[in-house]
Protein backbone atom coordinates (compact mmCIF):
# COMPACT_ATOMS: atom_id res chain seq x y z
CA UNK A 1 0.00 0.00 0.00
CA UNK A 2 1.48 2.99 -0.87
CA UNK A 3 -1.36 5.96 0.14
CA UNK A 4 0.91 8.22 1.83
CA UNK A 5 4.23 8.55 -0.74
CA UNK A 6 3.96 11.48 -2.60
CA UNK A 7 5.83 12.30 -6.15
CA UNK A 8 6.60 15.51 -6.87
CA UNK A 9 8.15 15.78 -10.30
CA UNK A 10 9.24 19.56 -11.26
CA UNK A 11 10.87 21.70 -13.97
CA UNK A 12 10.41 24.06 -16.57
CA UNK A 13 8.70 22.11 -19.69
CA UNK A 14 10.13 25.03 -22.10
CA UNK A 15 13.78 24.15 -21.73
CA UNK A 16 14.25 21.27 -23.14
CA UNK A 17 15.55 18.73 -20.71
CA UNK A 18 14.83 21.62 -17.64
CA UNK A 19 10.89 19.91 -18.22
CA UNK A 20 12.17 16.30 -17.22
CA UNK A 21 10.38 15.85 -14.13
CA UNK A 22 7.67 17.43 -14.93
CA UNK A 23 7.20 14.90 -18.01
CA UNK A 24 8.38 11.69 -15.38
CA UNK A 25 5.46 12.79 -13.78
CA UNK A 26 2.99 12.20 -16.43
CA UNK A 27 4.49 8.95 -16.76
CA UNK A 28 4.19 7.76 -13.59
CA UNK A 29 0.85 8.62 -13.09
CA UNK A 30 -0.85 6.37 -14.85
CA UNK A 31 1.42 3.47 -14.42
CA UNK A 32 0.09 0.99 -12.01
CA UNK A 33 2.90 0.49 -9.51
CA UNK A 34 2.09 3.85 -8.53
CA UNK A 35 -1.73 3.15 -7.70
CA UNK A 36 -2.48 4.81 -4.45
CA UNK A 37 0.46 7.54 -4.45
CA UNK A 38 -0.08 11.07 -5.36
CA UNK A 39 1.73 12.04 -8.32
CA UNK A 40 2.62 15.53 -9.38
CA UNK A 41 4.03 17.78 -11.63
CA UNK A 42 4.92 21.19 -11.15
CA UNK A 43 7.29 23.63 -12.81
CA UNK A 44 8.59 25.11 -9.37
CA UNK A 45 8.27 24.03 -5.72
CA UNK A 46 6.40 26.53 -3.81
CA UNK A 47 5.15 27.13 -0.48
CA UNK A 48 1.83 25.77 -1.07
CA UNK A 49 3.30 22.26 -1.65
CA UNK A 50 4.53 21.98 1.96
CA UNK A 51 1.06 20.79 3.47
CA UNK A 52 1.37 17.90 1.08
CA UNK A 53 4.99 17.08 2.22
CA UNK A 54 3.52 17.30 5.50
CA UNK A 55 1.38 14.37 5.40
CA UNK A 56 3.49 12.24 3.61
CA UNK A 57 5.57 9.46 4.92
CA UNK A 58 8.06 9.43 1.79
CA UNK A 59 8.12 12.01 -0.56
CA UNK A 60 10.41 11.69 -3.89
CA UNK A 61 11.45 14.78 -5.77
CA UNK A 62 12.41 14.47 -9.63
CA UNK A 63 14.66 17.30 -10.92
CA UNK A 64 16.54 18.14 -14.23
CA UNK A 65 20.85 18.66 -13.04
CA UNK A 66 23.95 19.60 -13.97
CA UNK A 67 25.78 17.01 -11.80
CA UNK A 68 24.72 13.72 -13.48
CA UNK A 69 26.06 12.67 -17.14
CA UNK A 70 23.15 13.29 -19.50
CA UNK A 71 20.72 10.60 -18.97
CA UNK A 72 21.97 8.89 -15.79
CA UNK A 73 20.61 9.70 -12.36
CA UNK A 74 21.80 10.29 -8.75
CA UNK A 75 19.69 9.23 -5.57
CA UNK A 76 20.15 11.43 -2.59
CA UNK A 77 17.97 10.56 0.33
CA UNK A 78 17.69 14.02 2.68
CA UNK A 79 17.92 14.34 6.03
CA UNK A 80 16.08 16.21 8.60
CA UNK A 81 17.65 19.36 9.71
CA UNK A 82 15.74 19.98 12.85
CA UNK A 83 17.59 23.60 13.18
CA UNK A 84 17.22 25.48 10.04
CA UNK A 85 14.77 27.32 9.08
CA UNK A 86 13.32 29.07 6.00
CA UNK A 87 13.37 31.62 4.33
CA UNK A 88 10.54 32.63 2.63
CA UNK A 89 10.38 32.83 -1.03
CA UNK A 90 8.25 31.76 -3.87
CA UNK A 91 10.56 29.37 -5.23
CA UNK A 92 12.09 26.67 -2.95
CA UNK A 93 14.48 23.69 -2.81
CA UNK A 94 13.71 19.76 -2.19
CA UNK A 95 14.86 20.41 2.04
CA UNK A 96 13.76 24.37 2.41
CA UNK A 97 10.58 22.93 1.29
CA UNK A 98 10.63 19.89 3.78
CA UNK A 99 12.00 22.62 6.38
CA UNK A 100 9.29 24.91 5.85
CA UNK A 101 6.49 21.68 6.17
CA UNK A 102 8.21 21.37 9.56
CA UNK A 103 7.99 24.66 10.48
CA UNK A 104 4.16 24.90 9.63
CA UNK A 105 3.21 21.41 10.69
CA UNK A 106 5.33 19.84 12.70
CA UNK A 107 5.81 17.11 10.17
CA UNK A 108 9.23 15.91 8.20
CA UNK A 109 8.50 12.87 5.92
CA UNK A 110 11.35 11.34 4.80
CA UNK A 111 12.80 12.59 1.29
CA UNK A 112 14.64 11.21 -1.72
CA UNK A 113 15.87 13.78 -4.28
CA UNK A 114 16.75 12.32 -7.42
CA UNK A 115 18.55 14.62 -10.05
CA UNK A 116 18.70 13.29 -13.50
CA UNK A 117 21.74 14.72 -16.12
CA UNK A 118 20.70 17.14 -18.70
CA UNK A 119 21.92 17.20 -22.57
CA UNK A 120 20.33 21.19 -23.00
CA UNK A 121 18.46 23.46 -20.92
CA UNK A 122 17.86 25.55 -24.58
CA UNK A 123 14.40 26.88 -25.45
CA UNK A 124 12.08 23.97 -26.58
CA UNK A 125 9.38 22.32 -25.45
CA UNK A 126 10.72 18.72 -26.12
CA UNK A 127 13.47 16.55 -24.23
CA UNK A 128 16.94 15.73 -25.75
CA UNK A 129 17.33 11.90 -26.61
CA UNK A 130 19.48 10.93 -23.76
CA UNK A 131 16.63 12.92 -21.23
CA UNK A 132 13.68 10.63 -22.88
CA UNK A 133 15.87 7.58 -22.74
CA UNK A 134 16.34 7.97 -19.12
CA UNK A 135 12.32 7.64 -18.23
CA UNK A 136 11.90 3.96 -18.16
CA UNK A 137 14.48 3.30 -16.08
CA UNK A 138 13.64 6.29 -13.87
CA UNK A 139 9.99 4.59 -13.73
CA UNK A 140 11.92 1.67 -12.11
CA UNK A 141 14.19 3.34 -9.53
CA UNK A 142 11.07 5.28 -8.00
CA UNK A 143 8.79 2.13 -7.78
CA UNK A 144 12.01 0.49 -5.81
CA UNK A 145 12.11 3.35 -3.64
CA UNK A 146 8.96 3.00 -2.61
CA UNK A 147 9.37 -0.30 -2.33
CA UNK A 148 12.02 -0.50 -0.23
CA UNK A 149 11.24 2.08 1.49
CA UNK A 150 10.62 0.87 5.10
CA UNK A 151 13.79 -1.11 5.09
CA UNK A 152 15.66 1.65 3.89
CA UNK A 153 19.08 2.70 5.99
CA UNK A 154 18.73 6.33 8.16
CA UNK A 155 21.75 7.89 6.45
CA UNK A 156 22.22 9.62 2.90
CA UNK A 157 23.50 8.02 0.75
CA UNK A 158 24.13 8.90 -3.33
CA UNK A 159 23.68 6.25 -5.72
CA UNK A 160 24.45 6.62 -9.45
CA UNK A 161 22.38 4.96 -11.80
CA UNK A 162 23.09 4.72 -15.97
CA UNK A 163 20.89 2.66 -18.46
CA UNK A 164 22.55 -0.60 -19.83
Amino acid sequence: MIDNILVIGYGNTLRTDDGLGWYAAERLAPDPRFAGATVIGRHQLTPELAFDVSRAGLVVFVDASHGPAAGTFTIEWLQADAGNTTGWSHILSPSSLVDLARELYGQVPDVAVIRVGVESLAFGDRMSPAAEASLPGLADAVAKLIADHPARPGTVSVADHRRA
